[in-house]
């Protein structure tokens, strides 16, 4: 159990402007801060879904499975890679021996069953990933068999998700008067400064609007010990904030990536000098254009295969992100082998013959409405350069009015049909391509064309298509070899209906001291918080 204390005031007060930083005493070698933006939310496994919050959990916790940056499983809670039976719908897993709890109470098959269990059936924002496990059985001492209710090839990968951290029950209490409904489950509650785990850091205290977290190393960890004795996680506000926290060393290591272009640029040209020291994940978060395929203009494939002609995709990453963003014609990163070029490149008169052929030009220009997220920089760079392209090289063939709302607002309203074409990206819960299509494209019921409910009309396009729809089915049970091919095939099947038309893939980003060195992230796209120390070199 964390204690509840004050180790906050000096540090905040310097972070805050309020001038205190020349009478704090300087940090150990072996404490590090490290600032992120934005409050972390709970903290429970099985209510977490803050990417902030997700990160905090793999430094407190570990997963059964890791990914290697080739995407290879590798075992950690877990003693080896799980098995598979021949029919796919059953998976054993046996877990590691001697691993315990940071209250000292040993990992067992009967703990890891009772976080699954709580992870599926608490009713929290992403229990749907273990929708399909029809039961879970302790088998053994150190053994658990999840039955599936039907074959689904990703489900390796799903195993390695930060979510399916173990917590021992005996971590959770009776909820607190008023304690919110998404918060318990059976009347039970993790306290907000109780979380328990197996990672190479254990909680020691957090503040109660979330913003300050004090991590110190759990001297019996199972694996190679956490190098810092301490970290602070310090929340601030804004983009401003964290730039110039980092530049006075008020910040050892700042963990965002959605610094504003200018000040991401300027990190990196620091680090380029020595400054600073900067790492990336592998690529992971896609933005994408969603079309509303359901009414005109946009029912017509002609005029959204256009719209894809017309993208200058390296224009915008130029201008928009700084070169930053790497543009993308794929709808999964390029770090997975099934990932290809299928979407259409920048070609303006491919877009005027295809206007032409749907009626347009010469007169008769297409009004098409563009919808992007006002509280993202790159987004309103993104179109105004846009609008600005279609303008000089396709104006009497289309013309485009663009507005931007906040991105609570814009996601809100994606499946209610407010948006005739709009801007936004996406991250899985665990790397596998069909993450990235299913969420996009799939649909549980559909009129002709037309999607009525599932991943497509939460995804803004209500697109339906017989083909894709057997594409995506057939790759669940498949080998991967196969299962690449098939891939391949369903995301040309995408691009021919232009639904989405990828912009390009983002990276998560670091930067810190230069002093400050480990500086990487784990095939999953987690910063390894453990790996961080700095160095005693003058």
């Amino acid at each position: 159990m964390a204690r509840h204390e004050q180790p906050w005031p000096l540090l905040l007060a310097g972070l805050l402007g309020m001038g205190a930083t020349a009478c704090a005493p300087p940090r150990p070698p072996d404490h590090l801060v490290v600032g992120t933006k934005g409050a972390i939310g709970s903290l429970d496994p099985a209510k977490a879904y803050q990417t902030r919050a997700l990160q905090l959990v793999r430094a407190l916790g570990d997963p059964l499975y890791a990914l290697s940056e080739s995407g290879a499983l590798i075992p950690r809670l877990a003693a080896e890679p799980p098995q598979v039976s021949a029919d796919g719908l059953r998976v054993t897993v046996t877990l590691r021996d001697g691993v315990r709890f940071h209250d000292g109470s040993p990992l067992d098959a009967e703990a890891m069953a009772f976080s699954l269990q709580r992870f599926r059936d608490g009713g929290g924002p992403l229990s749907y990933l273990l929708d399909d496990v029809e039961s879970i059985t302790v088998t053994g001492p150190l053994e658990l068999e999840l039955a599936l209710q039907k074959p689904y090839a990703p489900f390796r990968n799903l195993l390695s998700f930060a979510g399916l951290t173990p917590v021992p029950a005996g971590a959770y209490g009776p909820c607190p008067d008023g304690a919110a409904a998404d918060e318990t489950t059976d009347g039970l509650c993790l306290p907000a400064d109780g979380f328990v785990g197996t990672g190479p850091y254990r909680l020691v205290s957090r503040s109660a609007d979330g913003t300050q977290h004090r991590l110190e190393r759990f001297d019996d960890y199972w694996d190679e010990p956490a190098r810092s004795a301490r970290l602070d996680l310090v929340s601030l506000e804004n983009s401003t904030a964290l730039f110039g926290a980092l530049k006075s060393g008020e910040v050892d290591v700042l963990l965002s990536s959605s610094l504003e272009a200018e000040h991401q640029l300027e990190l990196e040209k620091g680090a380029a000098a020595g400054r600073f020291a900067t790492a990336s994940s592998p690529p992971q978060t896609i933005e994408v254009l969603a079309l509303a395929t359901d009414r005109p203009p946009l029912d017509q494939v002609a005029v959204r295969r256009a719209l894809a002609h017309a993208l200058p995709r390296f224009l915008l990453s130029e201008r928009a992100s700084q070169g930053l963003s790497t543009p993308l014609r794929s709808l999964i990163p390029d770090l997975f082998p099934a990932a290809r070029p299928t979407w259409p490149a920048l070609d303006v008169d491919q877009a005027r013959q295809l206007l032409t052929t749907a009626g347009y030009c010469q007169g008769n220009p297409l009004p098409v409405d563009f919808t992007y997220r006002s509280n993202v920089p790159t987004d309103g760079l993104l179109a105004l350069t846009w609008q600005e392209f279609l303008a000089e090289q396709l104006g009497d063939c289309l013309t485009m009015e663009i507005d931007g709302l906040e991105s609570t607002t814009v996601y809100d309203q994606l499946d209610k049909g407010a948006f005739t074409m709009v801007m936004y990206n996406w991250a899985p819960d665990f790397l596998d391509p069909e993450n990235y299509l299913r969420p996009m494209i799939g649909c549980d019921e559909h009129e002709g064309s037309v999607c009525t409910e599932g991943g497509a009309v939460y995804g803004g396009v209500f697109w339906f298509d017989d083909e894709a729809a057997r594409l995506l089915a057939d790759q669940q049970n498949q080998p991967p070899d196969q299962r690449r091919d098939t891939l391949v095939a369903l995301q040309e099947r995408i691009a021919a209906g232009a639904p989405y038309i990828p912009v390009w893939q983002g990276r998560n980003r670091v930067w810190s001291q230069a002093s400050v060195t480990g500086l990487g992230y784990d095939g999953s796209g987690w910063l390894r918080l453990d790996a961080l120390g700095r160095s005693t070199r003058p």
